[in-house]
Parts: structure tokens; sequence; C-alpha cells
């Protein structure tokens, strides 16, 4: 009962529940009957055919995983085996990790002047063209009012009326560029985080 209790840990609590309990009534009837508990046994048949024929497809999901923690723990007694607790192989030398080092950072540099650093500009330049539309747009119906009061002396209807559409194409711009400048935001830092982590040395 001890193996069918553990062979059944991958099934849900009521359904282990019922099944144990079938086993256990097994054995209760089986006693009852005279029988003893090796002859009760060897009626219901092998633990692990009556632990697979109920698992079913996850009985091989769970022998995988226990022949994973087994290999994963002879990896970790290896480890502690080994002298001052350091992994059997060999630990990249400092020469090695300089070099590495080196590498990726001149990589790094040429990727970042010949092709990301000019795109980034080129989008942000972008977003300021964007952010200027905007503006000018939200500033028209001023600059219209200031116009007409110390230019025009009065109220020019066709002009008022093209201010206030450029008023609402400027909202709605500004709107745009609002969203794009997070978007952009996040995509810059990301690609930054990224160059520091291909620069960051890893511990060994």
């Amino acid at each position: 009962m001890n193996r069918m209790k553990e062979g059944l840990s991958p099934l849900e609590a009521q359904e282990r529940a019922e099944l144990l309990s079938d086993y256990e009534q097994h054995f209760e009837m089986g006693l009852s009957e005279g029988k003893s508990e090796k002859e009760i046994a060897v009626e219901l048949g092998n633990p692990e055919d009556l632990i697979k024929e109920a698992l079913g497809d996850r009985y091989f999901q769970d022998r995988k995983i226990l022949s994973q923690d087994r290999v994963h723990d002879e990896e970790q007694t290896t480890y502690n085996k080994s002298p001052q607790g350091s992994p059997s192989f060999p630990k990249e030398t400092s020469n090695q990790r300089t070099t590495s080092r080196f590498l990726r950072a001149t990589g790094l540099v040429f990727l970042n002047l010949l092709l990301a650093l000019p795109i980034i500009v080129t989008i942000w330049a972008l977003w300021v063209s964007l952010a200027g539309i905007s503006i000018s747009g939200i500033l028209a119906p001023a600059l219209a009012i200031l116009d007409f009061i110390f230019v025009q002396k009065q109220v020019v209807l066709p002009e008022l009326f093209v201010s206030l559409v450029f008023f609402g194409i400027g909202i709605l711009v500004g709107i745009f560029a609002l969203w794009l400048m997070k978007r952009l935001g996040r995509w810059t830092t990301g690609y930054f985080k990224w160059n520091r982590t291909v620069l960051k040395e890893k511990e060994n």
C-alpha cells in the first residue's frame, strides 16, 4: 500500500483517495475471508502494473520526471564531492574571460555604431517631428486669436475654422505621439539592457 500511495501521487487528491480506498477494502475483505496479506497482494497484481494502469500517460511522464531528478541528484553529489565544492569540469581561465568580454564589447560597438544607433536616432527624430506637429496644431487657435487681435483687428471665420481643424488634428497626433513614446521608451530601454546583459560576465 505504501508503494501504491507513492506511485499514485500524480493523481488529484480525491481520485487518489478513491483508488486507495478500493484497494484497502479489497484487503479488508480478503482478511475477513481468512486470506493472508501476501495472497491478497498476489490477487491484486504487481503494484507497478496497477499504478501504470491508473495513471495512463501520466505514468510515463512521472517516470521521466523521476529520472531527471535522479540525474540532477547525481550531478549535485558529484559537485559536492569535488574539491572545495567546485564542479568537476575546468573553470574558464581569467584570460579566456577577458578575451571573451573584449570580443563581445567589440561586436556591440560595431553593431551599435553601424546599425542600431542610426536606426534609434532616426526613429526618435521622427517622433520629435510628430510631437512638433501636435504642438503646432494645438497652438493653432491661440495663434489665430493673436492674429485677429494684433494684425487683422477682426475675426476671420475661415482662418478660425482652419485653426480649429488643426487643433483637432494636433490632439489626435498628440495622443498617438504619447502612445508611441511609451513604446519607443520601453524598446530603447530594453535594447540597452540587452547590451548590458551581453557585456556582463557570466559566473561559472
